[in-house]
């Protein structure tokens, strides 16, 4: 094929098929048979685009699904917004997943409560009976009360509740040595004065009578210092037995501020408040006495021998607060007061009971004349 000469001698096309040759017989220009074959193999290129070629029409819109009916109102919650679409349309074979092939969890509909009408407030009846007598009706304080029965009869229908008392037990309580008919005039003529009184600081009866009983009004809430006091005495004691020393510290000293002075002061010779009077003074002592006793555990000794002494001046034959002030002035450095507060329990005993000392404050007194630490 390549002749005598070999590759040297060759024709071009053979050697670069990618060239054109021309035919010598004619100016026409004609590709050899083996450029035509490389041209089919070649791959067709695209036409490329007239440059000013109109825009292909778009696809016609798809149409509107219908509305979605709207959902039932529910009485006291607000319509659903568009954030809770999704989650009503969602069913058990919804596509839509959650990120685990699981379908989105149903929430509860988002509901707004609506606030309940605002309920008026009963008025306060609050009642002072330890010292003076102080009755106040959202803090609107009786000014002057007419009379000491008043007062009597006042601070007897609060302290006798459940049952409240009848006509009858009134009248024999506060006449009885009159007759029937005295009695319940005198009984008529003191409530009409109390209730009066009562009249100047509200305009809601606070006496009512109802099935024979005089009671205080269930319009009116009512609040009693010995009430409160008593509460005290018994959460105090109840945390001192737990070992909660600051709670019954903070009961104790709430129940000492109520304590203004003994009970109906202003009326002292009343008898049916008498046995009242003598159980809320020994309680109020028994308090001051186990205050003390935890200020004197706890290193307070100035605050400890202050209740002592309010102690003494109540009952000055309370010898358990006369020791425990003769430590109080032991551990201050002032053992000679001790020793005076010895001879004062001596003295306090003998006038007030005919009485020696016990041998324990005996004991305390000698420890204390030797310098000893008590």
């Amino acid at each position: 094929m390549f002749g005598s000469d070999g590759w040297s001698r060759a024709p071009a096309p053979l050697k670069h098929p990618g060239l054109l040759l021309l035919d010598a017989s004619g100016p026409e220009t004609r590709e050899r048979p083996l450029i035509r074959l490389r041209r089919a193999l070649r791959p067709r290129r695209e036409a490329p685009a007239p440059r000013h070629a109109p825009p292909a029409p778009l696809p016609p819109p798809a149409p509107l699904p219908p509305p979605a009916p709207p959902a039932p109102s529910v009485p006291g919650r607000a319509p659903l917004t568009s954030q809770d679409d999704h989650v009503l349309d969602a069913r058990p074979g919804d596509p839509q997943i959650n990120g685990h092939g699981r379908p989105p969890a149903a929430r509860e509909p988002v509901t707004h409560a609506v606030p309940p009408a605002a309920v008026p407030q009963r008025p306060e009846l609050a009642v002072h009976l330890l010292g003076p007598l102080c009755a106040a009706i959202d803090d609107v304080a009786v000014e002057d009360w007419p009379s000491a029965r008043c007062r009597s009869l006042f601070g007897y229908l609060l302290t006798h509740r459940e049952p409240w008392p009848q006509r009858e037990v009134l009248m024999e309580a506060f006449w009885p040595g009159s007759s029937p008919e005295a009695s319940r005039n005198s009984l008529n003529v003191a409530i009409h004065t109390l209730r009066r009184t009562l009249r100047t600081i509200t305009d809601i009866p606070v006496i009512v009578h109802a099935g024979g009983a005089y009671r205080i009004n269930r319009d009116l809430r009512l609040w009693l210092d010995i009430d409160e006091f008593d509460r005290r005495v018994e959460s105090g004691r109840r945390f001192e037995d737990a070992g909660e020393v600051d709670k019954a510290t903070r009961d104790y000293e709430f129940t000492g501020g109520l304590y203004r002075g003994d009970f109906l002061a202003d009326d002292p010779y009343e008898d049916w408040a008498a046995l009242t009077r003598e159980r809320l003074r020994l309680a109020y002592l028994d308090a001051l006495g186990r205050l003390s006793n935890l200020y004197f555990n706890a290193g307070h000794y100035t605050a400890c021998a202050s209740l002592c002494q309010r102690v003494i001046e109540k009952d000055p034959c309370r010898e358990d607060a006369h020791r425990r002030l003769m430590r109080c002035y032991s551990r201050q450095g002032q053992p000679h007061l001790g020793l005076m507060q010895y001879r004062m329990c001596t003295r306090a005993l003998a006038d007030e009971l005919g009485v020696e000392t016990d041998p324990s404050t005996a004991e305390l007194h000698e420890h204390i004349r030797r310098h000893e630490r008590v």
